[in-house]
């Protein structure tokens, strides 16, 4: 027998693991009334995935709720894959029964409710609440006519903005009810990992949805209150039939619905990508300015990808440091590799890395233009 060959060279096989993936944010949920669905077996607190309105007919009838919605959610362009509809238990509340669906772990980002369940101000306003606290934006619509009408300031629209919930916002349609619920499959299309991805929800079309042609009044008391319309733009007797106007959400912050959106994702983004920095290294990430810079390049080409994808543009900014005009990417790292070398005792025997601090610059988008004409 030869002499092995491993009691001299002892190979150790060092494997990282896979980590974590980043979160789907095209996943949209409709949460039915519990005795809306047409199929047995479909059982109270439970879920059921469609990939169209012909498969949601299957569990319900073509003139319910949750078959409205679908057609709403599934007409947006270019189309979403899946729905997800959630029957709701019927002893529980809308904010019960979306608290039960993110307790047993079932994923959606989009949501919206059977109008009977979220009809009531208050209870928009509670849903709106519950579901910026579990990180899921609330795709909301109204028929009231009194968001059209400047007098009055305690209609559903006012109130959910006074509210101020980021991850909401407010459509108001005479007829549809689940206008919004198609305006949010059309951001549910938008891949965060492809080039000039994101998205605004001005100016977009929505299939099967009928462009309003309201009066100057209502146009007002929309814009000023915080109302998404879907409109009809005219100009010298030519119209463009359909167009998004006033894409807000009901934040206090005054955010459009993509800059609360692709903020959203960059976080989910950046924490996948600074945990799988930490948790893929066979042995150990060095609390040292090696490892710091380790954690400090995972967030750069987060940065590096929300350039690409359109989220994050060049800025103009004031370096704090220097007092200089500076012109920015989309994003700088103001944290240095060499500043874990200052970090408290308390906080290396904690194992933490130094804070990384990273400012933001969003390319935003264009939704207006002022123009001067001058004549020689």
């Amino acid at each position: 027998m030869a002499y092995p060959a491993e009691s001299i060279i002892n190979v150790d096989t060092l494997i990282s693991s896979a980590g974590l993936g980043t979160a789907n944010f095209g996943a949209g949920m409709f949460f039915a009334d519990s005795a809306s669905s047409t199929d047995a077996g479909f059982l109270v607190g439970s879920y059921r995935d469609y990939g169209s309105p012909a498969e949601v007919a299957v569990d319900f009838a073509i003139a319910s709720e949750p078959y409205a919605a679908a057609l709403a959610w599934f007409s947006a362009i270019p189309k979403p894959k899946t729905l997800r509809i959630y029957l709701s238990e019927e002893e529980d509340s809308p904010v019960q029964s979306l608290n039960k669906a993110v307790e047993k772990g079932v994923w959606f980002y989009w949501y919206d409710f059977d109008k009977s369940l979220r009809s009531d101000p208050a209870v928009a306003k509670l849903i709106a609440a519950a579901g910026d606290a579990s990180g899921k934006f609330f795709a909301f619509t109204t028929n009231d006519a009194n968001v059209r009408d400047p007098a009055i300031s305690v209609d559903v629209v006012s109130q959910l903005v006074t509210q101020g919930s980021r991850r909401a916002f407010a459509f108001s349609h005479a007829t549809s009810a689940y206008a919004g619920f198609e305006l949010a499959a059309v951001f549910s299309r938008v891949n965060f990992s492809s080039i000039n991805s994101t998205i605004t929800g001005e100016f977009k079309k929505l299939p099967g949805i009928d462009a309003e042609d309201l009066t100057r009044t209502a146009y007002t008391a929309m814009k000023q209150k915080g109302a998404v319309f879907y409109t009809v733009v005219e100009t010298g007797g030519e119209k463009d039939v359909g167009r998004i106007i006033n894409s807000k959400s009901t934040s206090t912050y005054g955010e459009y619905i993509d800059d609360v959106f692709n903020l959203d994702a960059f976080v989910n983004y950046l924490t996948v990508a600074l945990y799988n920095a930490l948790t893929k290294v066979p042995t150990k990430l060095r609390q040292t300015a090696a490892g710091q810079q380790v954690l400090i390049n995972a967030a750069a080409q987060i940065g590096e990808r929300f350039i690409d994808n359109g989220y994050l543009g060049e800025r103009l900014y004031l370096d704090e440091e220097t007092g200089e005009e500076v012109l920015s990417r989309g994003y700088e790292i103001l944290t240095k590799a060499e500043d874990i070398q200052n970090i408290t005792d308390a906080e290396r025997k904690d194992r933490k890395a130094a804070p990384i601090v990273i400012r933001l610059f969003r390319a935003g988008a264009i939704h207006a233009v002022d123009v001067t004409a001058q004549v020689e």
